[in-house]
């Protein structure tokens, strides 16, 4: 039986909070650092060994988590993306001899037992080496979009560029032909803007599809699609910390992402979902609003 392990990335700022007391993980829902909660959820669903990546206010995660045994941290020292803090637990792993899976998320995710379970579940019973989790679009509709043919796991696709692919079907390509394209869709101002001005930048040399595990998409099979990730992966330690190494950070933020990593990793062996039907089943918050939102949920089903 698989002896799995958790990592958890918590070395983030958590700006929007607008409160820089301490890590946005640790802050309380209903009473109970949100790191915590997933903690424990984990814990019920048999996980029992965790690596967390700490980086802004290392100290304050530390702290929240002292009460738990068989913890291991690992340092970002700079914010460098999702894909380099996922490759500082993985090493810390590697250095340790462990060669099976990690189920790698986010340390603010509020992350129930029961989708913990079914990834477990999915992973021993499947033989896929990459499982995640995703949730209907009503959820997140801005979330990275999973590309599926048939009954197969393509990858997944960021809906900016799924719009990009829009724009590149059309026969005109000029700025008043993008603005037509994208009116009344359900991009907002900013992420139109944004799309309209890679579109004018690369003016001539925009796709109208793109190639996901060996399938052809277009803008409309991406967007039929039903599911968005959660950014919350169970998968096999040395292929992820290969597919990692295979990146760089040539981009505008300058950073290396987890999810460029599994699009690799589903390419090269495939890879199995596990839809969440319940919102509540993974609750996260960017801001002291949300975070009040999710305080009065717990609140609201952990009455004496």
């Amino acid at each position: 039986m698989n002896d799995f392990v958790a990592i958890l990335l918590c070395a983030g700022k958590g700006s929007r909070m607008n409160d820089d007391s301490t890590n946005k993980v640790c802050f309380p829902v209903n009473g109970i650092p949100a790191v915590r909660r997933t903690i424990d959820n984990m814990r019920a669903a048999g996980i029992e060994k965790f690596v967390v990546v700490v980086g802004h206010k290392a100290d304050k995660v530390m702290e929240c988590l002292s009460c738990y045994d068989n913890v291991a941290y690992a340092y970002q020292a700079e914010q460098s993306g999702t894909g380099n803090a996922a490759l500082m637990g993985l090493n810390i792993l590697k250095g340790l001899g462990y060669r099976d899976a990690a189920l790698i998320c986010m340390g603010d995710k509020i992350i129930s037992s029961n989708v913990i379970s079914k990834l477990i579940d999915c992973y021993r019973s499947t033989g896929s080496k990459t499982v995640f989790a995703v949730q209907p679009k009503s959820f997140n509709e801005g979330g990275g979009r999973i590309a599926i043919k048939g009954d197969k796991v393509c990858g997944r696709y960021e809906q900016t560029d799924s719009y990009i692919l829009k724009l590149g079907a059309l026969a005109e390509q000029s700025e008043e032909a993008y603005i037509s394209a994208l009116e009344n869709t359900p991009i907002n101002e900013k992420k139109k803007k944004k799309v309209i001005d890679y579109a004018l930048a690369h003016k001539g040399a925009l796709a109208p599809k793109v190639l996901l595990s060996e399938e052809w998409f277009d803008h409309t099979d991406i967007e039929s699609g039903e599911y968005v990730n959660t950014a919350t992966y169970l998968c096999d330690v040395s292929e992820t910390v290969n597919a990692i190494n295979m990146l760089d950070s040539n981009n505008a933020q300058g950073e290396i992402y987890l999810t460029d990593a599994i699009n690799i990793m589903v390419a090269e062996s495939g890879a199995k979902i596990i839809p969440i039907s319940a919102k509540e089943e993974m609750l996260t918050f960017a801001t002291k609003d949300e975070l009040a939102e999710v305080s009065d949920y717990f609140a609201s089903i952990e009455k004496e």
